[in-house]
């Protein structure tokens, strides 16, 4: 019976127009979780905790948190359609990395005073892909801190507009 089924299965088989392609990868699978997971590692000692998932789905926005020192040490998946950089090229890199020529000295000022004061802002600045093309980046970021009152992170939420 098992023969008579196998040989079933390969005719079946045959007559179809499909090209089997072995499976590289689980990233497609694993991504979601581990990332959600590399996200509440970063936010652990956060007094006030975000929600990625509902963040993620809902405001369709891409994520960016420096530590202290202003390395980036988490971006989600979307950033790289978003920028044309892979997370492994950014992680430990300052976001500066993205401003060129033509983004506003202005901008970049009002920036860096939110961030020497700590406090969040609101801004829109023009970035460069890795490409070199470039495209105005909203961007709405908040200081974390710690229970103790200590500055641990940025966390930015971008968008391309």
């Amino acid at each position: 019976m098992l023969k008579e089924y196998d040989k079933a299965w390969a005719k079946y088989q045959e007559r179809l127009s499909l090209l089997p392609l072995p499976l590289t990868t689980w990233e497609f699978y694993n991504l979601p979780r581990s990332e959600q997971k590399e996200f509440n590692h970063v936010q652990e000692k956060w007094v006030q905790k975000i929600n990625y998932l509902e963040i993620t789905k809902k405001k369709k926005v891409t994520i960016l948190i420096t530590d202290a020192n202003f390395k980036i040490v988490f971006v989600s998946s979307n950033f790289v359609k978003m920028t044309g950089y892979d997370v492994k090229e950014v992680i430990g890199q300052s976001p500066k990395m993205f401003q060129g020529k033509a983004t506003s000295i202005q901008t970049r000022k009002k920036i860096r005073m939110a961030i020497e004061k700590r406090i969040p802002f609101q801004e829109s600045i023009l970035n460069y892909k890795k490409d070199g093309t470039t495209y105005l980046c909203k961007i709405e970021a908040f200081p974390k801190f710690d229970k103790n009152g200590n500055f641990i992170n940025y966390i930015a939420f971008e968008s391309a507009a």
